[in-house]
């Protein structure tokens, strides 16, 4: 688990990929680490963080979008058991890890690609003729067993057959060798910049494991302060208690020489007592008897409260560094609220990074698709991105100026001052008519529009409130309130000119 890994004293230089021969019919091919399981140690290290694993639903979360342009060929199968829909689920959450795709493409028997698998990213590595090797040990995190080569299997990169005869005879001697087909893997990925870096995706993220693992530890040790401290703190001082001689009366029963089997001792009886008291469901009252030379104990209370709010204030300081290591606004996971956020363009500059980090995994599937199937419009599988004011709070929003929001959640440019100008030409006390609305709508982009019609169908759907899609049409439109409702279609009082 992650925790082995701080024991170890994490040293990244020594984890990320480095140059080594294989022994056995693998080949030589690149080790993802010096112990060859990198990547196996940082999912480890994500997975026992409740912070990391918010990031990563998250990351999950906006890279599905709402699904892609085509939503009939997600109906399609991608294989017996998954349809494209299905499929994709599993490749956006490997996405949210690591910025890589690994597809196991199979073929029908007119040598054409016919089933489509998304293989774990940990459980593969590149081999130095360009072919790959594929198997669930790889990456083990007590290191590399020579013993379980007889499990591995070597994939060709996907393209390497020029025919359909060529597929057949890949297919054949698959089949000979493996007893099944295993088709060709398609590898697509974001190489780093680094000695060996460019052989694998290393996620950004895994420079700072020692704060995803303090995140977790901080977990643990918050666990045991609830479990724990139900009851102040306290030193007891005694005399030094015997732990050989057995009291009388404390065994469990007599033998047939009277003798009394069992018993305990002085320290023994005294270590029981603490120990029920300490326990989560323990008595809040702790009773000792005089068994200081003087006749009493000392008792001395702690303060454990200062330990509490240090590590709520370690929490949220690892917790924001954790969401930044991820590209994740501390927004988007809870760190960050109305009375907190401060100074809002750090929000502004938060979300602009989260749409970097979400249009480069994109392009990662687009590229897949184009690999997969070049004679469909690339624009078919463009992802369909979530609206960002969905999942920040209001109150948040409301503090941002219109510039920050067109920034942040990439709205056309601002329009400030024009539902003013409008209104001032209509008369204090006038609301707009669809006829204003109208012509406000006229200086639009075709591109602001669809935003427009999206907001539209979202609040009727139900997807948005009132609320929020009034404040998207006068955060990034323009819109006055009234013109906003009346572009929803909502009736207010007093609406129409006098």
């Amino acid at each position: 688990m992650a925790f082995e890994a701080v024991k170890r004293k994490l040293n990244l230089k020594n984890l990320l990929a480095s140059i080594r021969d294989s022994i056995g019919q693998d080949g030589r091919y690149w080790r993802w680490g010096t112990d060859d399981n990198f990547p196996n140690i940082v999912i480890d290290s994500v997975n026992d963080s409740g912070t990391a694993r918010d990031c990563i639903d998250k990351l999950e979360t906006f890279i599905a979008g709402e699904g892609i342009v085509d939503k009939e060929f997600l109906k399609k199968n991608a294989n017996p058991q998954q349809t494209w829909e299905e499929l994709l689920t599993q490749i956006d959450r490997q996405l949210a890890y690591f910025d890589g795709i690994t597809l196991q493409v199979k073929y029908n028997r007119a040598g054409e690609p016919a089933a489509y698998y998304c293989l774990p990213i940990q459980h593969i590595r590149k081999r130095y003729d360009g072919q790959f090797i594929y198997a669930e040990d790889l990456g083990d995190p007590s290191g590399f067993h020579l013993q379980r080569n007889w499990n591995r299997k070597i994939l060709p990169p996907f393209g390497s057959c020029g025919s359909p005869s060529e597929v057949r005879k890949m297919i054949a001697k698959q089949i000979a060798e493996y007893g099944e087909q295993l088709g060709e893997l398609l590898y697509i990925y974001i190489p780093g910049v680094g000695l060996n870096y460019e052989h694998y995706p290393v996620p950004k993220y895994s420079a700072g494991l020692h704060d995803i693992n303090a995140d977790a530890g901080l977990s643990l040790h918050e666990e045991s302060q609830v479990a724990n401290s139900f009851k102040a703190g306290v030193i007891v001082q005694t005399r030094p208690l015997d732990k050989t001689q057995i009291v009388p009366g404390t065994g469990e029963g007599y033998n047939e020489d009277g003798d009394e089997i069992g018993g305990k001792t002085e320290y023994d009886m005294f270590t029981e007592n603490m120990e029920r008291f300490c326990s989560p469901d323990g008595s809040p009252i702790f009773h000792i008897e005089s068994i200081t030379e003087d006749g009493q104990a000392s008792v001395t209370p702690l303060n454990i409260q200062h330990q509490m709010d240090a590590t709520e204030k370690a929490t949220d300081r690892i917790g924001r560094k954790v969401c930044r290591l991820f590209g994740v606004p501390p927004v988007l996971i809870g760190f960050a609220t109305a009375g907190k956020l401060g100074d809002t363009q750090e929000l502004v500059h938060y979300m602009k990074l989260f749409k970097l980090t979400l249009k480069k995994k994109w392009q990662l599937k687009t590229k897949m698709f184009s690999a997969l199937f070049p004679n469909i419009p690339t624009e078919n599988f463009e992802v369909r991105p979530l609206e960002l004011f969905e999942f920040v709070n209001p109150e948040v929003i409301k503090r941002m100026t219109p510039k920050q929001m067109n920034e942040a959640f990439d709205l056309p440019e601002d329009q400030e001052g024009t539902a003013a100008q409008e209104q001032e030409q209509l008369g204090e006390g006038v609301q707009p008519t669809a006829r204003e609305v109208n012509e406000h709508l006229k200086t639009l982009t075709g591109k602001q529009q669809q935003q427009l019609d999206r907001v539209v169908r979202k609040f009727n759907k139900g997807d948005l409130s009132e609320q929020q899609a009034v404040m998207q049409l006068t955060g990034g439109f323009g819109f006055t309130e009234d013109e906003a409702r009346t572009y929803l279609g909502i009736e207010s009082e007093g609406n129409g000119v006098n």
